[in-house]
């Protein structure tokens, strides 16, 4: 591996989160916050521009192989979590301020902090901030930075694994995710507006329009969405339905295609969104609101947005354990959504199909996995029993983990595990108890949190030395 090559993108990578990192000081002069709050955000933003400019100049310009890519897709997640958790120690233990992080840049949501609206302003924007540049992933942020030069975009931006064939909007890559950004930036912008026009404040309206299409589901309240009007949470439904829609479909549909909307992953994705307001409804019934609160607690768990207007904790064990379940599942490929996503467990569903069909076929006939009449390539199912077989060894290693290190429920270390793995969100533990969770289980929730964003296989992958040979 060619550590001078990976040196020169780390670089060029830190040289465009610097400013990324600076922008909150902007909010605290607004609203004249105390230096002690903002310098945090500037000493962090310097030290992200020197590290970048030395790293992008002792570097060497020349195409990645596989392996530097997929080394610098880590490392850049990496540093961004520790350099966004900078600005947050004047306000938490470095600890905290890491996991705070790295649940925003990898728009999980689950937060250290239990009553956010003490939070400064500018903190309270950089979380919502974290998680809408973390929500078609930070490393999207290269093709800025790099030229589309014998594939090395290419290549750094299929490191991004969960990310849809951006050939399916532009021929170049670098247009495909400008074109998304674009979608992505217009589609905030009619979330934020509707906000305002709801009776938000523009301050509110902003941190949660971030956070509400990058499925973060970092609030400024302690009551998430529920201290907001009936309207507001409303009208947040189906906001965070689209954000767990393939982005591709979105840009489809926008440009006039209204076949995007016959895509079978969006069907099965709207299919467990009707089948989870059932289940919610049967736990909150008897409320005043148990329609609304159904409705809006099923776009949040689908969507991996994990915004709340009512407690989980209160609903039965068999509730939750079909929660966990739809969390493991999450939204669709191509979206900001968390999960082993919608179109994997289809495909999956579809190769049981062909085991059973094989039974009374004979063995000259046509049995593939078929999705929207394509049959699938068995590379491609090889690799999503792969990474489905990784997702459950994970989760459960997770899970033992934490309950061996702080002896909580298997219900609250289960979901904890699928909820930072599934960059989800829902853990059912209290607010405090989860606060009072040792260093290690929050590294352990870290690292989950970090992996499921990668999917999984990136990361293990670079620890695998036969991975590849080195590029000369």
């Amino acid at each position: 591996m060619r550590l001078r090559v990976v040196s020169q993108i780390i670089g060029r990578f830190m040289l465009v989160f610097a400013p990324i990192l600076a922008s909150p000081v902007l909010i605290g002069l607004y609203y004249s916050e105390p230096s002690h709050i903002l310098a945090p955000f500037i000493y962090a933003s310097i030290a992200c521009l020197i590290a970048g400019f030395i790293l992008k100049h002792g570097g060497k310009s020349s195409d990645p192989s596989v392996k530097e890519a997929l080394i610098a897709t880590v490392l850049g997640w990496s540093i961004a979590t520790f350099l966004g958790g900078v600005p947050l120690l004047s306000e938490m233990s470095f600890i905290n301020a890491v996991f705070e992080s790295a649940a925003g840049l990898t728009t999980t949501g689950i937060s250290m902090f239990l009553t956010p609206e003490e939070l400064p302003n500018s903190i309270l924007f950089w979380r919502s901030l974290m998680q809408w540049v973390g929500g078609l992933g930070i490393l999207t942020f290269f093709i800025a930075v790099i030229r589309e030069s014998g594939g090395i975009s290419r290549r750094l931006f299929s490191a991004e694994t969960h990310k849809t064939d951006p050939g399916s909007i532009r021929p170049s890559l670098r247009k495909s995710i400008i074109e998304l950004w674009r979608v992505y930036g217009f589609i905030t912008s009619v979330i934020i507006g509707t906000f305002v026009a709801l009776g938000m404040t523009p301050f509110n309206a902003i941190t949660h329009g971030f956070s509400t299409l990058s499925t973060g589901g970092f609030s400024t309240t302690s009551q998430s969405l529920g201290g907001f009007s009936p309207e507001i949470q409303a009208a947040t439904i189906p906001f965070m339905f689209i954000g767990g829609v393939n982005f591709v479909l979105l840009y489809r549909f926008l440009r006039g295609e209204a076949s995007a909307l016959k895509n079978s992953e969006l069907k099965m994705y709207m299919q467990i969104f009707i089948a989870m307001t059932g289940v919610f409804f049967l736990g909150y019934m008897g409320s005043s609101s148990a329609l609304l609160d159904s409705a809006f607690q099923s776009a949040a768990i689908i969507s991996s947005t994990g915004f709340g207007t009512a407690s989980l904790l209160t609903l039965s064990t068999a509730i939750q354990v079909v929660i966990i379940a739809a969390m493991f599942a999450g939204g669709s490929v191509g979206s900001t959504a968390g999960g082993i996503k919608v179109f994997r467990l289809k495909a999956l569903i579809e190769l049981v199909k062909t085991r059973i069909r094989a039974y009374s076929l004979p063995e000259t006939a046509v049995n593939e996995v078929k999705i929207d009449e394509e049959i699938m390539d068995r590379s491609t199912i090889r690799t999503i029993s792969v990474l489905f077989f990784v997702w459950v060894v994970v989760v459960f290693a997770g899970t033992v983990s934490v309950l061996a290190l702080d002896g909580v429920t298997f219900e609250a270390a289960l979901s904890g595990a699928v909820s930072s793995a599934g960059n989800m969100g829902p853990v059912f533990m209290e607010g405090g108890q989860m606060v009072e969770l040792s260093w290690m289980s929050k590294s352990i929730w870290i690292l989950l949190m970090l992996a499921g964003r990668l999917e999984m296989l990136p990361l293990l992958a670079i620890f695998n030395r036969s991975f590849l040979p080195d590029s000369k």
